[in-house]
C-alpha cells in the first residue's frame, strides 16, 4: 500500500448520537492538534452521514423490501393469539407494510422542512418530524429486533457483555452500520490512509457501531492506529480493554479529556517511539508477538485558556436536522460543586475543575459566530459557576456578541437574582436547565444537592420573569423514595407550570462510579451485580424501603401522564419540540417568548381535541389501509406497560434482561385475535386503528371526495347512519387521519 506523505489523522464521530447539532469533542481535538503542528486532520461525522443516508428514498425502499422478506406481516395471519414475545415483531411488520410507501414518498420533503424555513410552521414541522421518526422505525424493522431512533440504538445483543457486543459487530442482519460503513465510510478512509483514527464514544449507543467501524478499519488498514475516547469509555474503558477480542477493533483508549494524550500519541507514532509515556492511555502492546494490555499513568489536564476555539472545518454543517446551526462550546470542564451522590460526571472529564475566562469565551464565540455564520450557541457545561453567571454576560454584552444561547445550570440564588437574570437575558440567554430532581427535602439531603425548594423556585421565577425558558431535570426512584414523595414532585411541577416550561424526567439508575454504588448501605440498598456482564456499568438493586425499581417505572408513567396533561409543550405531539434537543430553543432564539410558545402549543392541542366533523373532511391521497388480525392499539398498550419496557433494551444501558422478559410474558399474557384495519395517513404521518366496517366507510369517503358529499348521498331520514358517519369522521379528524381539503392544500 502506498503511504501518503505527512501524517494524516482522521477523527470520527460514530453513530449513534442525536442529529440536530454537531458534537464538540472532535472539533476541540482537531483545533489542538492543528495548533501543535499536525496540519492534516480530518473530521468525519459518520453519525449524520448514517442518518442522512438511512433517511433517503433509496435506503427506505431497500428497507421496505427487506422487511417484506424478513418480517412479512402475513406471517401473523393464521394465529388465534399473539404471545407477548411476538408483539414487537407484529408492530414492526404491520407499521412497515402500511407506512413504507408514504414514507418513501415524503422523506425528502420532511428533511427539507426540518432543515429549512418551514421549520417554524408548526403544522408542517410536526408531520415532518413524525415522518422522520416513522422512517427510522422502518429502518429498524428491516434489522429487527434492532431499534434506531433519534435518541438511541440497540440490537438484540446485550451492550454489557463483550462477547455479545463483538458478535453484534459481525451481524449484518441486526447491525445496519456494517453495510453503511463498508459502502460509505471505509472507501474514503482507505483512499486517505490515515496513520491515526480517533473515535469519540460519548454514549452507550455508540459502542457497537464504533467497534464495528474499528474492526473494519483494522482489517483494511492494518498499519493505522485506532484509538477511542469519550464519556462512555471513561466509565467502561478499563473493562473493555480487558475483554478478549477487543484488540481486533481497537489499539488504544484515551481516558478523560483527549487533547494532551492524543497529541502525545500522534507524536510518538509519527516519530516511531514507544507509547509508555503517553498519559491517560491504555493500549495493546503487540511488540512481543502476543497482545498485552498496558495502562499508563494518568496525564495532566490542559489549561483551558491555552486551548484554541474548536475547529468545525470539514463537518457537514448544512446536513444537521435543524434550520440553523447551533454551535456547541465548552466553557468549563468538571463540576465546581461535585457533591451530588448520584452524579458521575467527574469520572467522564477526570479529576479537577477548570474553566475558561469569560474574556476568552467571548473572544472565541465572536470568532465562531463570524466564521460559521450563526449566532446560536449551546454552552456545554455541567453547571455554570456563580462567577461566570456574572462575568460572561458582561463580556458578551461588551463585545456586542449578539448571540442566543442555552446551557445547563445549578441553583445559585445569589447569582440568579432578578438583576442577574435580566443581565443573562440581555446577553442572549434564552434557556437554562436546572437540576431540580425532587420536591422532597429529605431526598435532596440524601442527594447532597445543597439547595432548597424555596431557593430553586426563587431562581426559576427570576429567570422566567426575565424571559428565560426554564427546564427542570427530575428523577423518580431514588433509593427510599415513596410513591407519595414521587407524587409530591409531580404536584410541585404542576403547581409551577407557569414558571417551568419543560421537565426532563428520568428513572434513577445506579452506576459503578456514583456514591450510591460505592456506599449502598448509606442509601438502604443492595446492589445486584451480574457476573456474566463484564462490561456492566448500570446495576439493578433491592431497596430496604421505598419503591422497587418496577414500582418506580410505573410511577414514571403516571408522572409523565400528569406532565402531558398540564404542560402545553408536552401535550400530544407538541412533545416533539422537547424531544428534538435544540428545536424549541431555535424558536426562542428567533424572538418567540416562552409564554408565546406555550400558548401556541396549548392552542394547537385544544384545536386538535375539539376537531369536529367538517364537511370538507377528506381522505389524503397517500392514506394506506392494511387489514391486520390483531389489535394494533392493544399491542401498543401492552408494549408501553412498565413490565414490557423493562424487558426491552434500556435507554441508557442497551441491556436485554431475560428474567424481565419472562416476567412480562407471564404477567401481561397474549392478545387474542381481533380483526382490525391499520390506517396510515402520510400527509399527517399518523397511525390509527379502525374496524373493518370503518374501512368500508373510509373507502366510500375516499370515492366521494369529502364528508359533505358522502352525507349528501345518505337518505335524509336515516339519522342513525348519518350520526354514526359524522361521529366516525370526527374521531378520525381528531386522530389526524382525516384532514380538510383546505388544510391539505395549504400543506402541499
Amino acid at each position: 500500500m502506498i503511504q501518503r506523505p505527512g501524517f494524516p489523522i482522521s477523527l470520527i464521530f460514530p453513530p449513534q448520537g442525536h442529529f440536530t447539532q454537531p458534537y464538540l469533542a472532535l472539533p476541540c481535538l482537531k483545533a489542538w492538534l492543528v495548533q501543535h503542528g499536525f496540519d492534516d486532520v480530518e473530521l468525519v461525522d459518520a453519525n449524520i452521514d448514517a442518518y442522512d443516508r438511512f433517511l433517503s428514498r433509496e435506503y427506505l425502499t431497500r428497507a421496505r423490501d427487506r422487511v417484506r422478506e424478513r418480517l412479512p406481516h402475513k406471517r401473523f395471519a393464521g394465529r388465534a393469539q399473539l404471545e407477548f414475545r411476538e408483539l414487537a415483531a407484529f408492530r414492526a411488520a404491520t407499521e412497515a407494510e402500511v407506512s413504507a410507501d408514504a414514507l418513501i414518498e415524503r422523506i425528502d420533503d420532511a428533511k427539507s422542512i426540518v432543515r429549512g424555513g418551514a421549520f417554524h410552521d408548526i403544522e408542517r414541522y410536526i408531520p415532518a418530524t413524525r415522518t422522520i421518526y416513522h422512517a427510522l422505525r422502518l429502518v429498524s424493522a428491516a434489522h429487527f429486533p434492532s431499534e434506531l431512533t433519534p435518541h438511541n440504538f440497540t440490537t438484540g445483543y446485550a451492550n454489557d457483555r463483550s462477547r455479545e457486543v463483538l458478535a453484534a459487530t459481525l451481524d449484518e442482519t441486526q447491525n445496519p452500520f456494517i453495510d453503511h460503513f463498508r459502502t460509505h465510510v471505509l472507501p474514503d478512509l482507505i483512499a486517505r490512509s490515515p496513520r491515526v483514527v480517533g473515535m469519540s464514544v460519548i454514549y452507550g449507543s455508540q459502542l457497537i457501531p464504533a467497534l464495528t467501524l474499528g474492526r473494519m478499519i483494522k482489517a483494511a488498514l492494518p498499519d493505522c492506529h485506532i484509538t477511542a475516547g469519550g464519556g462512555f469509555l471513561a466509565y467502561i474503558g478499563a473493562k473493555l480493554m480487558a475483554a478478549p477480542g477487543i484488540d481486533a477493533c481497537l489499539d488504544s483508549i484515551i481516558f478523560h479529556e483527549g487533547e494532551s494524550p492524543l497529541l502525545a500519541l500522534c507524536e510518538r507514532l509519527r516519530d516511531g517511539h514507544e507509547l509508555g509515556d503517553v498519559g491517560s492511555l491504555t493500549w495493546f502492546d503487540r511488540s512481543r508477538g502476543g497482545v498485552r494490555t498496558v495502562t499508563n499513568a494518568l496525564g495532566h489536564p490542559i489549561k483551558l485558556d491555552d486551548a484554541p476555539p474548536p475547529d468545525f472545518g470539514g463537518l457537514p454543517l448544512a446536513r444537521y436536522f435543524s434550520p440553523e446551526l447551533v454551535i456547541p462550546y465548552d466553557i468549563n470542564r468538571g463540576c465546581y460543586y461535585g457533591e451530588c451522590t448520584f452524579c458521575t460526571l467527574p469520572t467522564v472529564i477526570g479529576p479537577g475543575y477548570r474553566t475558561r475566562s469569560a474574556a476568552t469565551i467571548a473572544d472565541h464565540i465572536v470568532r465562531l459566530r463570524d466564521e460559521l455564520g450563526t449566532r446560536n450557541v449551546n454552552f456545554i457545561t455541567d453547571c455554570m459557576p456563580p462567577g461566570m453567571i456574572r462575568d460572561l454576560p458582561h463580556e458578551l454584552i461588551a463585545r456586542r456578541a449578539d448571540i442566543r444561547w442555552w446551557s445547563d445550570a445549578r441553583v445559585e440564588p445569589k447569582a440568579y437574582t432578578p438583576e442577574g437574570a435580566r443581565k443573562l437575558h440581555e446577553s442572549g440567554c434564552r434557556k437554562l436547565l436546572f437540576g431540580f430532581e425532587t420536591a422532597t427535602p429529605r431526598l435532596l439531603k440524601m442527594m447532597m444537592k445543597g439547595q432548597s425548594l424555596k431557593s430553586t423556585i426563587e431562581v426559576a421565577t427570576n429567570c422566567a420573569r426575565a424571559g428565560i425558558s426554564v427546564t427542570f431535570y427530575a428523577m423518580v426512584g431514588f433509593p427510599t423514595e415513596t410513591r407519595a414523595e414521587a407524587q409530591a414532585t409531580v404536584d410541585f411541577l404542576v403547581e409551577h407550570k407557569d414558571i417551568v416550561r419543560e421537565v426532563s424526567l428520568q428513572t434513577f439508575h445506579i452506576d459503578e462510579v456514583a456514591k450510591t454504588y460505592r456506599e449502598p448501605e448509606a442509601f438502604g440498598i443492595k446492589i445486584l451485580s451480574d457476573p456474566a456482564a463484564d462490561l456492566q456499568l448500570y446495576h439493578d438493586y433491592e431497596a430496604a424501603s421505598g419503591m422497587t425499581q418496577t414500582e418506580a417505572a410505573e410511577v414514571f408513567e403516571d408522572m409523565m401522564a400528569s406532565l402531558r396533561a398540564h404542560y402545553p409543550l408536552f401535550t400530544g405531539d407538541n412533545i416533539f419540540f422537547f424531544m428534538q434537543k435544540s428545536h424549541y430553543f431555535l424558536h426562542l432564539a428567533r424572538g418567540v417568548t416562552p409564554d408565546e410558545f406555550n400558548d401556541r402549543c396549548r392552542r394547537r392541542a385544544e384545536r386538535r381535541a375539539s376537531a369536529g366533523p367538517e364537511a370538507a373532511l377528506s381522505v389524503g391521497e397517500d392514506t394506506r389501509l392494511l387489514a391486520v388480525p390483531f389489535s394494533y392499539t392493544e399491542t401498543l398498550a401492552k408494549l408501553a406497560h412498565p413490565l414490557a419496557r423493562a424487558a426491552r433494551p434500556d435507554f441508557l444501558t442497551g441491556r436485554f434482561v431475560e428474567s424481565a422478559e419472562n416476567v412480562a410474558a407471564r404477567e401481561l399474557g397474549a392478545i387474542q385475535r381481533k380483526e382490525r384495519v391499520l390506517v396510515y395517513c402520510g400527509e399527517t404521518a399518523e397511525f390509527a386503528e379502525i374496524r373493518p366496517d370503518g374501512a368500508r366507510a373510509l373507502d366510500a369517503l375516499r370515492q366521494c371526495g369529502s364528508l359533505g358529499e358522502l352525507l349528501d348521498l345518505l337518505p335524509a331520514h336515516d339519522q342513525a347512519a348519518r350520526a354514526n358517519l359524522t361521529s366516525f369522521a370526527a374521531e378520525l379528524h381528531r386522530l389526524g387521519v382525516l384532514t380538510t381539503l383546505q388544510s391539505a392544500s395549504a400543506r402541499a
